[in-house]
């Protein structure tokens, strides 16, 4: 039985995951889709994918361009949507421009009432911080970005793509080293975080 609970927050790492969303959204859901974190690569095609496989599932995919749109325009177009998808890429140029644009607040607030998806930056936008992602992402995408507070809306940091290619796993156990006193959860791509509050979550299979 599909259920559909009031408040979700779910992040998802690969798009082939993607089918996982017809569990937590209703059937012609408006999905925000928001690519910002892949702008600087020459070849999207990740966010490209994941963009495609929402709209084949149905969704009324409704893009949000936070680099080249208003705060205006990106506000009325998040209270037009049922859910959010942040799509990957690099997290501190992601963060960087949600802040160039004041809307880092906006999408935390809706995250409290809709259901936030993020996929892999995306997700990690949703820790307290990501400070600590440097040995996984270019910071200097982001030269501008100089305080790294992010959505805050899980308790925990996420690394991920665990197990995917060597400098995943070996960037990690780095960062895990490195911060001692933080709660980590190394995700690998055939799984997911399904949270319903920001205290309580499960982790899922996708694959």
């Amino acid at each position: 039985m599909i259920k559909y609970p009031k408040r979700t927050l779910v992040i998802i790492l690969l798009s082939s995951n993607n089918q996982i969303l017809k569990q937590y959204l209703q059937p012609n859901a408006a999905v925000g889709f928001i690519p910002t974190a892949s702008e600087l690569d020459d070849d999207r095609w990740y966010m490209e994918k994941d963009h495609t496989a929402i709209t084949n599932m149905g969704f009324n995919v409704i893009d949000i361009e936070i680099s080249s749109e208003s705060k205006t325009e990106i506000t009325d177009k998040l209270a037009r949507v049922d859910a959010v998808f942040v799509a990957g890429g690099n997290t501190f140029y992601l963060l960087q421009k949600l802040k160039e644009k004041d809307v880092l607040s906006n999408l935390a607030d809706f995250a409290h009432h809709k259901t936030y998806i993020g996929a892999s930056a995306g997700s990690c936008i949703a820790c307290p911080s990501i400070d600590y992602l440097d040995k996984l992402d270019d910071k200097n995408q982001a030269p501008l970005l100089v305080q790294y507070n992010a959505l805050n809306l899980v308790n925990f940091y996420i690394l991920p793509h665990y197990n995917s290619k060597d400098r995943y796993t070996n960037g990690a156990n780095q960062i895990e080293a490195t911060y001692p006193n933080r709660k980590f959860i190394k995700l690998p791509d055939n799984q997911a975080i399904i949270v319903n509050e920001k205290g309580s979550y499960e982790i899922v299979a996708t694959a």
